[in-house]
């Protein structure tokens, strides 16, 4: 009798316990904080199907770091060429504006590196703006056009210009074939500076910066110019920028331009000069000697 009524009090007392028990949380958990790492795929989805749809939209805004929302995507700029800086401190020591109108005058080729490079050294320096410049054509004869050496490459000879600018600075540029020359024109390069050597003759003018300027364009026009020994040389070349910056052609040969030719000329110039002892020559004196350096007349009067 005891033991059952001591069961049944035991089971009125579990059934009161169930009663006042505190009744289960049917509201989802707070989503765990998270940090600003990107949720894996399989991540995302089981917060979705714990916590809804609108609980993960609020926290995918929360993982937004402030700065960037509604900020603009990021570009990338782009570089600049390797050519747009020909100097060490050309990148740092320039605006824009004046790089561009120092383009405008000085076009930038890396055929004349070395020489643009010295021209714009004295075009920003006062005793380059004012000052004489000196061009300077160096011969090296080779054989006679006329000679069956000529025809070989190594008896050629060279026709190259050096220019020295008023702060000090010099280089030196000549024309030469990109492959071997022939009866056939070729591909034709300027070599600056030109360490050529075996000079025996030279010829050499006071020029302005304006001059240089005329000079250092006609090369540019002539960086992608044919070779061909009759027709288009070193000479010719040389003479072509030497008319630009002294207004006069350089002595080259009256049918072919050719070193030989040009060294005679200079040498014939020089006879002529000396002739004179160092008197004072007239305007007209000077025409005419460059007349006969040049090979339209005859140098014996």
């Amino acid at each position: 009798m005891s033991s059952s009524v001591h069961a049944q009090e035991q089971s009125h007392r579990g059934e009161e316990q169930r009663r006042t028990r505190t009744p289960a949380r049917t509201t989802p958990a707070p989503a765990p904080a998270l940090g600003t790492a990107p949720l894996s795929p399989a991540a995302l989805l089981s917060l979705q199907r714990s916590a809804g749809n609108a609980a993960v939209a609020r926290l995918a805004v929360q993982r937004v770091p402030t700065e960037t929302q509604g900020a603009p995507a990021p570009t990338t700029e782009e570089p600049r060429s390797v050519f747009d800086f020909d100097s060490d401190s050309e990148s740092d020591a320039e605006s824009d504006v004046t790089a561009t109108q120092e383009d405008n005058v000085l076009p930038f080729h890396k055929s004349l590196f070395a020489l643009r490079k010295v021209i714009r050294a004295g075009m920003n320096s006062e005793q380059g703006k004012g000052g004489k410049w000196t061009v300077t054509a160096r011969i090296d004869p080779g054989a006679p056009w006329t000679s069956a050496e000529f025809r070989n490459e190594d008896e050629v000879g060279h026709v190259w210009l050096e220019l020295t600018s008023p702060v000090g600075d010099s280089t030196t540029f000549g024309f030469y074939p990109r492959n071997g020359a022939g009866v056939l024109p070729v591909p034709g390069e300027i070599i600056c500076p030109d360490h050529h050597g075996g000079e025996k003759e030279q010829k050499t003018a006071g020029v302005e910066l304006d001059d240089v300027l005329n000079g250092y364009r006609a090369a540019l026009g002539r960086v992608d110019a044919k070779y061909h020994l009759a027709t288009y040389n070193c000479a010719s070349f040389a003479s072509d920028v030497w008319r630009a910056m002294t207004g006069n052609p350089l002595p080259s040969g009256m049918v072919i331009s050719n070193p030989a030719s040009a060294a005679e000329s200079v040498r014939a110039e020089r006879e002529m000069r000396k002739s004179f002892n160092g008197q004072e020559m007239t305007g007209d004196m000077e025409d005419l000697i460059e007349m006969v350096s040049s090979g339209h007349i005859p140098p014996a009067l």
